[in-house]
């Protein structure tokens, strides 16, 4: 028996998000560990290395790349600088796991796929919610035709952050609602549906002072059936997911950022009647590190193919470019 053991991951910044959502359960999972954890600010760096444990700590993003000893990186930064720092991963030969969106656009996650790609290195775009049980059930439920076909999916994303020096309020650096929570709507349409979009229709209102998109709206044309979503980056904190067939519908009601200490649930409706489905406690991020992990360790086909994150992309672009034109953007 072949006995794997746990790729030493190396994190790139000290960011809230990877504080608060993806250093515990990283201490959870069963292919990966943290290992090393570099900053600009060595100090910052230090401190969540001491607090979570993390054996190493560097002054710099380059040296987390170039110690011999990290398996995989993982790439927490603001979205203007995913390229530069996953291409770098690349030239070091360090299989990569990227946050959502993967690059500022179509053509930044093609070049960055196709380096991957050439230079044989894994590489994945980070949509932790694909791994989630509940999404997992919700999609089978689909493919066998439990609910009919699918007419309508509606998502309504939310959250209010005022704060000027927030990254996500910088245009320059990809903020704003589409970019940001947006690319969720777009991912669990296209999800859901199975294919590509057709064409797109898109509103955007700017914020008066920040300049990023702070409400998006977009119609999804599937064929048909659509997809609409609303995201928002000024209002109340919201999110559920409404997928609506010819003989039933399914309410996913906390979809993408699903609490990791009481169950998940989603509302089932079909010709018996409806009933609520709870789904046992899980942390899709560290279900999705280990996935990656596995399939870095075993050679096999990344849980997410690469095609996956250019495809988003496109539609996040057809998004910005519809509510410029104010008309249909064919894909």
């Amino acid at each position: 028996m072949i006995v794997m053991k746990k790729l030493k991951i190396g994190v790139l910044g000290t960011s809230n998000h990877f504080l608060k959502r993806i250093v515990l359960p990283l201490m959870a999972t069963q292919w990966c560990e943290s290992y090393a954890i570099g900053s600009r600010n060595v100090e910052k760096a230090a401190a969540m290395a001491k607090e979570f444990g993390i054996p190493l700590w560097y002054g710099s993003y380059e040296a987390v790349i170039n110690d011999p000893h990290v398996d995989m990186v993982y790439i927490p930064l603001p979205n203007h600088l995913h390229r530069e720092w996953v291409e770098k991963c690349i030239d070091a030969r360090k299989p990569v796991l990227c946050e959502k969106p993967l690059g500022m656009n179509a053509e930044e996650a093609e070049a960055m796929i196709h380096k991957a790609q050439d230079a044989g290195v894994p590489l994945m775009e980070g949509f932790m919610y694909r791994f989630h049980p509940m999404w997992q059930h919700v999609r089978n439920i689909v493919r066998t035709n439990q609910i009919g076909a699918i007419q309508y999916v509606h998502t309504s994303f939310s959250y209010n952050n005022p704060s000027p020096s927030n990254i996500r309020n910088k245009p320059e650096c990809g903020g704003g609602a589409l970019m940001d929570i947006g690319c969720y709507a777009i991912s669990v349409a296209r999800l859901i549906f199975g294919h590509e979009p057709q064409r797109i229709m898109a509103l955007q209102t700017s914020h008066p002072d920040f300049g990023t998109d702070m409400h998006s709206s977009a119609i999804l044309d599937f064929g048909g059936p659509r997809a609409s979503f609303t995201v928002s980056t000024t209002s109340q904190p919201f999110q559920k997911v409404d997928i609506v067939g010819a003989a039933g519908s399914i309410t996913v009601h906390i979809p993408f950022n699903t609490f990791v200490d009481v169950p998940a649930e989603i509302t089932l409706v079909d010709g018996v009647g409806t009933r609520k489905v709870e789904f046992p406690i899980s942390n899709a991020y560290g279900i999705m590190f280990d996935a990656f992990a596995k399939a870095v360790m075993e050679g096999s086909p990344m849980p997410l193919p690469a095609i996956d994150a250019i495809n988003n992309m496109k539609v996040i672009d057809a998004v910005r470019c519809s509510a410029e034109k104010g008309e249909w953007v064919t894909l």
